[in-house]
């Protein structure tokens, strides 16, 4: 009997109403899911990277003096490489929160 009721207050404890309570109201809150977790700092590290990629390429250009001609070959070259990847995960971020 026991058992009973205290199974019966931590499944209340977790629901209202047949509702999940949040305890924070953060949009970055970690998710049980170790698997979710691990795409959200992947995909968080690649944004970053892809940015901080190109900000440096900007600070290299100015102390090297490169002309217009050369931060366009070199900012094509990279945003080629690196941008159909950071698409692909902010497609797929944006699918997932629709859902």
């Amino acid at each position: 009997m026991s058992s009973e009721i205290e199974e019966s207050i931590q499944s209340d404890s977790a629901m209202v109403n047949n509702t999940p309570i949040r305890t924070s109201n953060s949009d970055t809150e970690i998710s049980q899911n170790p698997k979710e977790n691990t795409r959200k700092i992947i995909a968080s590290l690649y944004v970053w990277a892809f940015f901080i990629i190109i900000y440096l390429t900007l600070i290299i250009g100015i102390l090297n003096n490169y002309t217009v001609d050369d931060y366009k070959d070199i900012l094509i070259a990279i945003s080629g490489i690196l941008s159909g990847p950071l698409g692909f995960i902010v497609g797929y971020y944006f699918k997932a929160s629709n859902e």
